[in-house]
């Protein structure tokens, strides 16, 4: 299988170089020439244990390349990975100039079928964006090509992305079609031989599970943060209270 992945920050550069460890033929596109010349040289630009060697080794390998222009690079590809950056607006809003424009990109130079996966964090409904973008291109130049869109958020953690990827808890996907989540399915495959975790769901709530679990997390942090002032107060130890209340399957 050959994919592609738009975007070599944090979760673009794990994801393609992770992709590629277990065979998949990986390009990693860039507009950023500069950086692209800086992974090619062995210099990469983030830091994350192990990624430095995986990356060397795969490029070695012949599975992982990087380039800079997207258009060169559709043929033969069956899944494309958008992984820009989404910052906020000056309203706090995400800023989703980056991901559509690789949607209006994609449009103008795909040539055959092609499942576009939303890999950024982005909000609720962006995929139907995403969809209208790519269309409104093929309708400029008059094509008409099938493809599907997707999201498949990440849930990578700084420091232990590598693990995070190759051994996941669970992968979430949200697809329109069958032949968008079997193709899915078996890029995935390979990373769920010992727990199949593959939770296969409609869009708008694949895109929704990253939301509502960045919040989650940030209101475990929170109210544990609340529990350790109680803790000083009356003279409990936080270690134990968080021992006692995880060892509750509910909890964790």
């Amino acid at each position: 299988m050959k994919i592609a992945v738009v975007g070599t920050g944090y979760v673009g550069l794990v994801t393609g170089t992770c992709f590629a460890e277990i065979g998949v033929d990986v390009v990693c596109v860039d507009i950023d020439a500069e950086k692209i010349a800086r992974i090619e040289r062995g210099d990469i630009p983030i830091y994350e244990p192990g990624l430095d060697e995986m990356v060397i080794r795969n490029m070695k390998a012949g599975r992982l390349r990087f380039a800079t222009d997207l258009s060169a690079c559709l043929d033969g590809v069956e899944i494309l990975f958008s992984a820009v950056g989404t910052p906020p607006d000056e309203d706090g809003s995400a800023d989703l100039r980056y991901v559509l424009d690789v949607a209006h990109s994609v449009g103008r130079y795909m040539t055959d079928y092609l499942v576009v996966v939303t890999k950024s964090t982005v909000p609720v409904g962006t995929a139907r964006k995403v969809k209208a973008a790519i269309q409104s291109e093929l309708d400029k130049r008059g094509e008409k090509i099938d493809f599907d869109v997707a999201s498949n958020p990440e849930f990578l953690k700084e420091g232990n992305a590598i693990a995070d990827f190759m051994r996941p808890d669970r992968v979430v996907v949200g697809v329109e079609s069958k032949r968008a989540e079997a193709l899915m399915q078996k890029l995935y495959k390979p990373f769920m031989i010992n727990k199949y975790r593959i939770i296969i769901t409609d869009i708008p709530s694949a895109e929704m599970i990253k939301y509502a679990a960045n919040a989650m997390l940030a209101t475990r942090i929170s109210f544990m943060n609340e529990i350790a002032l109680l803790c000083d107060e009356v003279g409990a130890d936080v270690g134990a209270v968080r021992k006692g209340i995880g060892a509750d399957d509910r909890i964790g």
